[in-house]
């Protein structure tokens, strides 16, 4: 077994069939407590969700899978810094569970801290517990909040750390800059970085875990297979940032596909095996749409993997 197994997480931007447009698979509730047992009886103990994932669905599913299970046994991250609010009753300032289960849930951005709190408050709501083992500022990158996130949300996380409610603070990103910036100004524990730290784009993220090393904050990673490029056939359609992946990438993931057949290793196992390997990551937390999913990904995380493949594809400068 692979001595890095624990670090493999069940993201849950797939649970509700609405982020990105369904791009993710549109898991419903039944499958998706289905995959959330699957995995948790399989060994999986790191869950990661937030308000945005399927407007309150995704926190919402994890809460009833999760329901029974010994809350000490699970790191459960969630995000903060959107709101869901009733997209049928715009007066209404909150959403109940029938609603949110309907689809008539409305993210919103409110990085106040009356907005942050509130946010935490509610995905405890949904998640059935009262703390959360990580809390992640979401997508201050997308929002253009920066500046709102250092004055007001960043510190009511802090509070709220200190409070107990939540163990461990952080953000959730799509980019590298901005959070160097944020470790410059703010103590962080954990970084979630999408699809930015992957075998196939690894260049200004490798800079980026050094400086999360220096600064003692742990990294988790999220989309590393780059939303699909370097999990699936290359000479079929592929996906990439969840657009279709441009020519160039293609090329370049079929040429470190080349360097890993070498040693009887597929792309897609030596590309989860590549961030599960290096000791500044927390956890990587791939979205899974199925059971089948969930099995084939655990079954590359227990793979030991050549360490001349690393050094192979180091000489080859993917890495």
């Amino acid at each position: 077994m692979n001595k890095n197994f624990h670090k493999l997480g069940l993201g849950g931007a797939t649970f509700g069939n609405i982020l990105a447009d369904g791009i993710f698979g549109g898991v419903n509730q039944e499958k998706s407590i289905e995959i959330i047992d699957y995995a948790y009886e399989s060994g999986i103990r790191i869950f990661d969700t937030a308000p945005l994932y399927g407007f309150g669905r995704s926190e919402l599913w994890y809460g009833r899978a999760l329901k029974g299970k010994k809350r000490e046994s699970l790191n459960l991250t969630s995000k903060c810094g959107r709101l869901i609010r009733n997209s049928r009753n715009k007066k209404n300032s909150k959403i109940n569970e029938i609603d949110i289960d309907k689809g008539y849930g409305e993210p919103i951005f409110d990085y106040t801290p009356d907005g942050i709190r509130r946010s935490v408050e509610e995905s405890l709501i949904r998640l059935k517990t009262d703390y959360l083992d990580t809390l992640l500022l979401h997508d201050p990158d997308q929002g253009g909040l920066e500046k709102e996130a250092l004055i007001f949300a960043f510190p009511e996380m802090m509070k709220m750390k200190e409070e107990g409610i939540i163990k461990k603070i952080g953000c959730g990103i799509n980019e590298c800059e901005m959070p160097i910036r944020f470790m410059k100004n703010i103590d962080l524990d954990k970084i979630l970085i999408a699809g930015r730290y992957t075998l196939l784009e690894n260049t200004k993220s490798s800079e980026f875990i050094k400086i999360c090393e220096k600064n003692d904050v742990q990294v988790i990673i999220g989309g590393p297979y780059n939303s699909g490029i370097l999990a699936r056939d290359l000479n079929s359609p592929v996906s990439y940032n969840y657009e279709v992946a441009p020519k160039d990438l293609i090329i370049k993931a079929k040429n470190i596909e080349r360097t890993t057949n070498k040693f009887n290793v597929s792309l897609k196992s030596a590309a989860l095996n590549f961030v599960l390997k290096n000791t500044q990551v927390f956890s990587v937390v791939p979205g899974m749409s199925s059971i089948n999913e969930v099995r084939d990904n655990i079954q590359i995380a227990n793979e030991a993997m050549p360490e001349e493949l690393w050094a192979s594809l180091s000489k080859d400068k993917f890495i």
